[in-house]
């Protein structure tokens, strides 16, 4: 979607980027502050001729991502830019890290905004045509309760 939007995308984390530290890692590196920033690095660096977002992808299916989750990523990442793919209303979100109360045990919906808000570019046509897809895809995880509300909850 982003790419669609105009955005250059590339993978940014050390899963994608450091394949022979993956190899070679040992608990006492990967512990280190620096290994632990490593490991949390996000997912994707996003960018056009006017901005640039190191950005971390989050798919849930039944509530958005802890604090508890979120903990290293806002230490060393506070910069980012985390998406969140939740089945309600929307479906893409996404928020500054900075921007996140770190004092909550969760996010709720309400601490994000709608992804366009951010990745300005994003038109509807992009959200609908991904929409679907992401749904799709989302179902394949859900229980039939889950799925129930989603179809009720979804804005076309």
């Amino acid at each position: 979607m982003l790419e669609k939007a105009g955005y250059t995308v590339c993978h940014y984390s050390y899963e994608d980027t450091l394949l022979d530290y993956m190899s070679k890692h040992t608990s006492k590196t990967s512990n280190s502050n620096t290994g632990r920033r490593i490991r949390k690095s996000p997912d994707l660096l996003v960018y056009d001729e006017n901005t640039i977002f190191l950005t971390e992808i989050k798919t849930r299916t039944s509530s958005p991502p802890t604090i508890g989750e979120m903990g290293i990523l806002k230490e060393f990442w506070n910069d980012a830019i985390l998406v969140v793919i939740f089945p309600e209303k929307s479906l893409f979100y996404a928020q500054e890290v900075a921007k996140l109360d770190s004092t909550a045990f969760s996010y709720p919906l309400a601490s994000f905004r709608k992804i366009q808000e951010i990745f300005t570019s994003i038109r509807e046509e992009h959200l609908s045509y991904y929409r679907k897809i992401a749904t799709q895809t989302l179902q394949m995880f859900m229980t039939e309760k889950q799925k129930a509300r989603l179809n009720s909850t979804m804005v076309s």
